[in-house]
């Protein structure tokens, strides 16, 4: 005779044996971050594991469902593959750039707010798609970076290529880029190494010798006079910062009305380095991080805060903004500003590395427009090798050190973003759009977006 409740009886024994499934070992677990931290490119890895829904029937159904949970399980902590090897060098010749083809294939990825396992391809018409920056208007978002060639060598087989969500990321298709090169081993003129969207119909593509300009979601573009080191758009203008001569010279800023082909030069108060920058925004204020040579060895090669309250039309200077430490030593104190990141909420942060000695680099957190930088009091990661850095609040921020970690009481202490095998281990790129939504590339294939300020991470691989 037919068990009525046989259904519901297997159901809660797949659910009580997944609760047993032996969890991953530590040891393997800090084995596999070593292991990503000091591999030259970096590592995607896979992540959780899902439990089927098995219709009732026999007790082998079961036990096949049984097998299956304790397989996906242990896959959950295995590295996933390398990015794609390093490209022959071969040289581009300067004018269009070589494209990729631009069908727009595209496969629904894991649902948003949930936080994914191993990432289920999306696919976007091109092979290889290895992404560079990325820029997002609301649900619309593009994403720059190379792809196998459909014709000609560009380097080592890899040309420049677009992608472009409108459904904030679950599936993406190629679009045509700008004619330009793209930054791999080399990038010939003209050379596109960052994108910026400032309304889903107005964007910018552009690098040191190179500014490309779309008005109709990127379906043509026009080349710019000059070129950007840095360019953000928001508050209905673009702020530009470029360089007669890169390194040396100080900064030169413009401004223009977004979409338009016309810039106003602005002047910057004297004493900016040349030796980098970095150019964020919030509301109508604006900051510019000017770096110093700090790799030349020389004392004082600390970097200067520039900051505009009227979408930068005026500038004040502001010094360096980190803290310095005590007289004395190799490096008499210095505390050296790497990066700066705006938050919505007005606050600005900046990235402080110690020069010359084996400590944590930290972050300093200003909520009065950068006048004044308070210390936080945690240090991050395993040494002063952080490097990228964002902020949602002025209580939660990201960093990359020697992996990725987040910080929701304003930098004081600092937690790994992976968790037992779930979210970005490390990131190539970081931003946040909102107080609670962001996004980290990983390995160059990986987009993770998150929908509560890094708490959560849903993955989706772009092949």
């Amino acid at each position: 005779m037919t068990d009525p409740n046989l259904e519901t009886r297997l159901r809660e024994t797949l659910r009580a044996q997944a609760r047993r499934a032996p969890q991953p070992e530590d040891t393997v677990r800090e084995v596999l971050l070593t292991v990503a931290a000091h591999r030259p490119h970096r590592l995607s890895r896979w992540h959780t594991w899902t439990v089927p829904l098995v219709a009732a029937g026999a007790v082998a159904a079961v036990a096949a469902a049984l097998v299956g949970i304790q397989h996906v399980r242990t896959a959950a902590n295995r590295v996933g593959p390398a990015g794609p090897p390093p490209s022959v060098s071969v040289s581009i010749p300067s004018g269009p750039a070589q494209s990729p083809s631009t069908s727009a294939a595209s496969v629904v990825a894991p649902a948003p707010g949930v936080t994914s396992g191993a990432p289920s391809p999306v696919s976007v018409g091109l092979r290889h798609f290895s992404v560079t920056d990325l820029s997002f208007v609301g649900s619309d978002g593009w994403a720059w970076g190379s792809a196998d060639c459909t014709s000609g060598a560009g380097q080592g087989g890899h040309c420049a290529a677009m992608v472009r969500t409108t459904d904030g990321g679950a599936t993406w298709h190629s679009v045509p880029g700008p004619p330009a090169n793209v930054a791999l081993l080399s990038c010939d003129d003209p050379c596109v190494r960052s994108i910026r969207f400032a309304s889903p119909s107005v964007g910018y593509a552009f690098g040191p010798s190179a500014l490309f300009m779309t008005t109709d979601s990127g379906r043509t573009w026009q080349r710019q006079k000059g070129g950007a080191d840095a360019l953000e758009s928001l508050d209905g203008n673009v702020i530009r910062i470029s360089s007669a001569c890169l390194p040396g010279c100080p900064p030169l800023v413009q401004t223009s009305s977004i979409g338009s082909a016309t810039w106003a030069a602005r002047a910057l108060p004297p004493g900016a380095p040349g030796f980098g920058v970095s150019l964020v925004r919030t509301g109508s204020a604006a900051y510019l991080l000017a770096m110093g040579h700090t790799s030349g060895g020389a004392q004082n090669a600390t970097s200067v805060l520039f900051s505009s309250a009227d979408d930068g039309g005026h500038w004040s200077a502001r010094g360096e903004p980190c803290p310095q430490g005590p007289a004395g030593g190799t490096a008499n104190g210095e505390q050296d500003s790497v990066a700066v990141a705006a938050a919505v909420d007005g606050s600005v942060a900046v990235l402080c590395t110690p020069r010359g000695a084996a400590q944590n680099s930290f972050v300093a957190v200003s909520t009065d427009q950068g006048a004044t930088f308070h210390r936080a009091g945690g240090g991050i990661g395993t040494g002063p090798d952080a490097t990228l850095f964002a902020a949602a609040t002025s209580r939660t921020l990201l960093v990359m050190g020697d992996v990725l970690y987040r910080s929701g009481d304003g930098g004081a202490s600092w937690t790994r973003v992976q968790h037992n095998g779930v979210g970005p281990l490390t990131a190539s790129w970081i931003g946040f759009e909102s107080p609670t939504e962001g996004r980290v590339i990983e390995a160059g294939t990986t987009i993770w977006t998150t929908h509560d300020a890094g708490v959560t991470w849903t993955a989706v691989a772009l092949p």
